[in-house]
């Protein structure tokens, strides 16, 4: 089935449920279904978007982003992932490359939009879903006689059903193809293995377009309620949390860790609280046992990819606690295991399985998992060459199943669940008049998982300082993918043959850390 088929299953059952909450705005299962079947006929009705139209969504948190999506969903249209935290210059790449059809954005984007106009003038309709614009007429107004049922279709399980970015600039950025069979299969997994029971209530303030949007389908079996916040604030956070009656969050650890140095999770009544799901960076065990101790076993880690969907690995409370309250240490460092659904194997570099207790790189097989890379097809066989995902993860799997990551075989930085790319931001570093060469990893940091770095060398006489060269790459890139700290060296690890060695220069950074990601 579709993912809107299961918005609609949920309608029959639960008309009057809540299914979307976002400040004063409290839409019922019925309201949604109604909202979502008028998008799917709007869509329809525009001449210009024709079959698997490609449609966006350029806003932050707000109700009327899965609204959007599963509208799209339901005309059998292929919606796109927007990281609006990346740069404007950034998404035009991605959105270009990827497509982009039909482009619906929020006012807060609005100065943006000449800017995306310009670089993409191959979308068809622009729509403003929060009011009227300069640059598109409003959602409201667009879906002006558009109301009623849209007439059901038979799904191709195998057609895209959504294209989510997996990061970076041109070179970089690849689109992940999601399948309408493998979104079915991630809701699947996720109601099977998650704690997902009747009308669950789950808090998203992570970006709807990334991997809250994706666990926010796991609920729409159980007729869950998904209560949005648009920003991050730990105090409002938990405060909602307790006033909503709230079962179930997804954070990255950054929010973890904030939640846990707020004096009101102490205070206030989280009782309602059944699953906390922390995922895109690993967690240090001593901060999951505060957060054990300060919320109960309640928390869950899950590992996973855009590639693959959510969640390849889980570690669930019955993994990691005794029968006595105690906790299993060793099962504590690893990332989880693999749920029933999904085999997980360690691969050597020849694609042959590997014993227990081994390190090797991470595979994959699963039917969440992805059918390719948009328009790069040798990188789609790389990624899944002897018949598995190839994860680019180093891991040991240990007799029990679990598995712990110990490294990362490509260069890409995991910096408060967003994906950062090192050659890119070298690249920007590089055209600062000053600076001869440098290079970018990720180093360890209490509150991102890992921080952005630059090592600078600057050409012989030359001088340039910290705060300069962020603001350059702020200012191309945008703040997460800025370096946070620069350092000047005199001169940077290279090989013999005079390459720059990036693996070099950041194990000197990771040398004494329980884990090298």
């Amino acid at each position: 089935m579709r993912i809107a088929d299961y918005l609609d299953l949920a309608a029959e059952r639960h008309p009057e449920r809540e299914a979307l909450v976002f400040g004063p705005v409290r839409l019922s299962y019925a309201d949604t279904r109604r909202q979502v079947h008028a998008i799917a006929r709007a869509l329809r009705a525009e001449s210009a978007l024709q079959g698997n139209a490609r449609i966006a969504v350029y806003s932050g948190n707000d109700h009327r982003v899965p609204l959007v999506q599963w509208g799209a969903n339901r005309a059998d249209m292929t919606w796109l992932g927007v990281h609006v935290r990346n740069s404007t210059a950034t998404n035009i790449e991605v959105l270009a490359y990827l497509e982009c059809d039909a482009l619906f954005f929020s006012r807060s984007f609005e100065a943006e939009v000449p800017a995306l106009r310009r670089g993409l003038p191959g979308v068809k309709l622009w729509v403003c879903i929060d009011g009227d614009s300069p640059h598109g007429p409003s959602l409201a107004h667009w879906l002006e006689g558009h109301d009623g049922e849209f007439p059901y279709a038979a799904c191709d399980p195998l057609r895209a059903a959504c294209m989510l970015p997996t990061g970076g600039t041109t070179g970089a950025a690849k689109g992940a193809v999601h399948s309408h069979r493998s979104l079915e299969m991630q809701i699947v997994n996720l109601s099977t293995h998650m704690d997902i029971a009747e009308g669950a209530r789950l808090l998203s303030v992570a970006p709807l377009s990334h991997a809250a949007g994706q666990i926010a389908l796991g609920f729409l079996p159980a007729g869950g309620t998904n209560v949005i916040l648009a920003d991050f604030h730990a105090d409002e956070f938990l405060r909602t949390c307790s006033a909503e009656r709230i079962t179930h969050l997804f954070v990255p650890p950054t929010i973890l860790y904030s939640l846990l140095l707020s004096p009101l999770a102490k205070t206030l009544d989280l009782s309602s609280l059944r699953g906390i799901f922390v995922g895109a960076a690993p967690v240090s065990p001593e901060k999951f046992k505060e957060a054990v101790a300060l919320f109960g076993p309640v928390i869950y880690e899950m590992y996973a990819q855009t590639e693959t969907l959510i969640p390849v690995l889980i570690k669930r409370p019955g993994d990691y606690l005794r029968a006595d309250g105690s906790f299993d240490e060793e099962v504590l460092r690893t990332s989880g295991r693999p749920p029933a659904l999904v085999r997980v194997g360690i691969l050597d570099d020849d694609g042959r399985p590997l014993p227990r207790g081994a390190a090797g790189e991470i595979a994959v097989r699963a039917a969440m998992g992805m059918s390719g890379y948009h328009k790069l097809p040798e990188a789609t066989e790389e990624a899944a060459r002897h018949g598995w995902h190839h994860t680019g993860d180093v891991g040991v799997m240990d007799e029990r199943g679990f598995v712990t990551l110990v490294d990362r075989k490509k260069d890409m930085i995991i910096t408060g669940g967003f994906n950062v790319y090192p050659n890119e931001v070298e690249g920007v570093l590089n055209t600062h008049a000053a600076v001869l060469e440098c290079i970018v990893i990720g180093v360890p940091d209490p509150k991102w998982g890992e921080a952005v770095k630059g090592l600078v060398r600057l050409k012989p006489g030359a001088e340039s300082d910290e705060a300069e060269l962020i603001a350059l790459c702020r200012d191309r890139l945008g703040p997460v993918k800025a370096p946070k700290s620069i350092e000047f060296w005199p001169d940077l690890p290279r090989s013999a043959v005079g390459k720059l060695l990036r693996r070099e220069a950041r194990q000197r950074f990771w040398q004494g850390q329980w884990r090298a990601v």
